[in-house]
């Protein structure tokens, strides 16, 4: 293998799904009420440009609803582009800028580098390079609800 051999102990977890939506009260509906997802956190990102909440599943699985709240926000563009649907898929890792080196060695294109909080450090595989899907890296000491 050309270097991936040490790429899985990077991972500690698929985190959640995030979903492009319209409108979380919508989306609610299905997510919490028919298919039982347990409330964890609601909040506004980026100057009120979207907001989002996640919910909780048997097994410690966790679904994110994405919601535009302003016609510029990326969530509005991917909206516009491909309607409703998975947004990213967010993996919690450590070594986070270890990892990313690595991948940027074998050709991924990674964007949105976020290295500032040390409580929550991020990076996106672009989905060009993802298979169609965004693919965020996170590394956290924050506990997961």
């Amino acid at each position: 293998m050309t270097g991936l051999e040490n790429f899985g102990e990077h991972v500690l977890k698929l985190d959640h799904t995030a979903h492009a939506v319209y409108s979380i009260r919508e989306a609610a509906r299905l997510y919490r009420d028919i298919l039982g997802g347990v409330f964890l956190i609601s909040r506004e990102i980026e100057k009120g440009a979207f907001r989002f909440e996640q919910y909780r599943y048997p097994g410690g699985s966790k679904i994110e609803l994405l919601e535009p709240l302003k016609e510029d926000s990326f969530v509005a563009k991917f909206l516009r582009e491909r309607g409703e649907g998975l947004h990213h898929l967010t993996f919690k890792v450590v070594r986070l800028e270890d990892l990313v080196d690595k991948l940027k060695k074998i050709g991924y294109r990674i964007v949105g580098e976020n290295y500032k909080n040390p409580h929550w450090k991020e990076a996106f595989i672009s989905p060009l390079h993802a298979h169609g899907t965004i693919v965020q890296l996170a590394e956290s000491d924050l506990p997961d609800d």
